[in-house]
């Protein structure tokens, strides 16, 4: 939020200081305006909100034995299952989930989910908000909600391990396909190995069938033959002994 006019920045403004950091302090070429980031971020926001609901109906179930990212994985298959895409924005979720904006909206929707509603009230929640458990980003970044207190040091201890289980998790995914990765190279290594085995094998096999074929003409007895096979026999005799063949 900005220090001198916090609450009251317009949209256009607030958006517009956006992209002007965005490409101050970016690590590669982009040229990206400012309607294309904030296209860019209405999808993101879409697909973690989603993604949000899945967790928070996998952690409703209450399962016995569920570790974090147990939990993590069957949201990914529930997502799944429900989008038809794979889940691949996990270092977004991270980075919104313990917002204090996020946490409040989530709070607030479980809330109404335990209160009997009227119809009006229904009708006001839905226009307000939609079923995926939307949250207005520019809203919640133009906004300021106080938090009834500051979160306990259990919370944060839990906050800690939670984001610190994601990044091990996270660590793990990528040191398990570095070592498939080299798995497999050394395997298409060994294959190679192999089949230069095979080839010098069948090469040497290929010298000792014409190593046994010059011998056997070698060895005959050409006084026994007509004079046809007699001039047939030695000539393939003088070609063996000069090494033509």
């Amino acid at each position: 939020m900005d220090s001198i006019q916090g609450n009251d920045q317009k949209l256009h403004t607030f958006w517009g200081k956006i992209t002007e950091y965005y490409h101050q302090y970016k690590s590669f070429d982009s040229d990206r305006a400012q309607p294309m980031l904030t296209q860019r971020w209405g999808k993101i926001q879409k697909v973690v909100n989603k993604f949000s609901g899945c967790f928070a109906a996998i952690n409703e179930r209450h399962e016995s034995g569920k570790t974090e990212q147990d939990k993590i994985a069957d949201a990914k298959k529930m997502f799944e299952a429900q989008e038809k895409i794979r889940f691949n924005l996990d270092h977004a979720w991270i980075l919104l989930r313990h917002q204090p904006k996020w946490i409040q909206l989530m709070q607030e929707l479980d809330n109404k989910k335990s209160k009997p509603r009227s119809k009006s009230s229904i009708t006001n929640i839905s226009s307000s908000s939609t079923t995926s458990t939307h949250i207005d980003i520019e809203e919640g970044m133009n906004t300021c909600f106080p938090m009834s207190r500051p979160p306990g040091k259990k919370a944060e201890k839990r906050k800690l391990k939670e984001t610190t289980d994601q990044s091990v998790q996270i660590q793990k995914l990528h040191q398990e396909k570095k070592e498939r990765d080299e798995k497999k190279l050394e395997i298409m290594k060994e294959k190679v190995e192999v089949d230069k085995e095979k080839l010098r094998v069948r090469k040497l096999e290929a010298e000792n069938r014409k190593f046994e074929a010059e011998m056997r003409i070698m060895s005959m007895d050409t006084s026994t033959m007509n004079p046809e096979q007699r001039a047939y026999y030695s000539k393939l005799q003088m070609k063996i002994l000069q090494g033509d063949i």
